[in-house]
C-alpha cells in the first residue's frame, strides 16, 4: 500500500486583532484635586491671617515690675532687739544738759534732783517713792505707835514707807496713806520753793522751803554704786534753825 501523501490544508488567512482605543486623560480628576489643594491653603492662610489679626487686637498684658528693697545693713552702733523682748526700766539716764545744769558735783545725782523737782512741780507725790526704799517693822502694841500697825497683833511685820518730822518721832505708813499724808503736808504749809542740793560722798539732801521758811520738805539720799536710795522723806517746822535756809553742810548728818 503506497503511502499517501497528506492533503495540503488550505491556508487560513491571518486574523488582524484590532488595537484597543486609549482611554480619555482624567482631566476632571485633576481639575478636582486643584481645585481641592487650592481651597486647603485658602482656608490655612485665612486661619493664619485672622490668628494675627486677633493677636494684634488683643492688648499686651503689662509686666509687673515687683521691687525688692535691699535690707538695710545695721551699723556697729545699731542693736537690734528681738520682737519679743520686753524692755526692764532702767535709770534715766545722765544727758549732758542735766550734768550742765545740776549744781552738785557727782552728775549721778542730777537725774534724780531733776526727778524730784518734776513730781514735786506736778504734784505727782507718788514719784517720791521711786527713790524710796521699802521698810518693815514688826508690830508691838506695847512699844513706840507706828500708825501701820494701828489694829495689828503684836508680832505681826507691816511693810511701808518712812516719814520723819523733824525734832519729833516719824512715822511708817501704807502707799496711800504716805501719799494723802504729803499731799495735805503741802497744801498746808506750802507752797514749798527749792532751796537747794548737797552732795558730799555717798550723801546727798535735796531742800525745799515754803515763803516763810519756817517748814521743810527734805530728801536724804544716801548712794549705793550709782543708785540714790532713801529710808525716809522729813517734813516738819524749821524752828528757827538756820541751817536749812544756809544749806549747811551739817544737813547732811540727816543721811541715813
Amino acid at each position: 500500500m503506497e503511502n499517501q501523501q497528506p492533503s495540503p490544508q488550505p491556508v487560513q488567512p491571518e486574523q488582524t486583532i484590532a488595537p484597543l482605543p486609549k482611554p480619555p486623560f482624567p482631566w476632571g480628576i485633576v481639575a478636582l484635586v486643584i481645585a481641592v489643594g487650592a481651597l486647603s491653603v485658602g482656608i490655612t492662610l485665612f486661619l493664619v491671617k485672622g490668628t494675627s489679626l486677633l493677636s494684634l487686637s488683643q492688648p499686651k498684658p503689662i509686666p509687673t515690675i515687683v521691687y525688692n528693697p535691699q535690707p538695710t545693713i545695721p551699723t556697729a552702733k545699731t542693736t537690734i532687739l528681738p520682737t519679743n523682748t520686753v524692755a526692764s526700766p532702767v535709770p534715766t539716764a545722765i544727758s549732758p544738759t542735766k550734768a550742765l545744769s545740776c549744781e552738785v558735783p557727782d552728775n549721778t545725782y542730777c537725774p534724780v534732783l531733776a526727778d524730784l523737782k518734776l513730781s514735786y512741780s506736778s504734784k505727782n507725790y507718788a514719784g517720791f517713792l521711786a527713790y524710796q526704799d521699802l521698810q518693815s517693822v514688826t508690830c508691838d502694841p506695847d512699844g513706840m505707835f507706828v500708825s501701820i500697825c494701828e489694829g495689828e497683833a503684836k508680832g505681826m511685820v507691816k511693810q511701808g514707807y518712812g516719814i520723819g518730822y523733824n525734832q519729833s518721832e516719824g512715822t511708817m505708813l501704807l502707799k496711800v496713806d504716805y501719799i494723802k499724808t504729803v499731799d495735805n503736808y503741802i497744801n498746808s504749809n506750802g507752797p514749798f520753793n527749792y532751796r537747794g542740793s548737797l552732795v558730799s560722798g555717798d550723801k546727798g539732801i535735796t531742800l525745799f522751803l515754803n515763803p516763810n521758811k519756817d517748814h521743810v520738805l527734805l530728801f536724804p539720799l544716801k548712794k549705793t554704786g550709782i543708785t540714790w536710795r532713801m529710808n525716809v522723806l522729813i517734813l516738819g517746822g524749821t524752828f528757827g534753825d538756820a541751817s536749812f535756809d544756809n544749806l549747811s553742810a551739817s544737813l547732811l548728818d540727816l543721811v541715813q
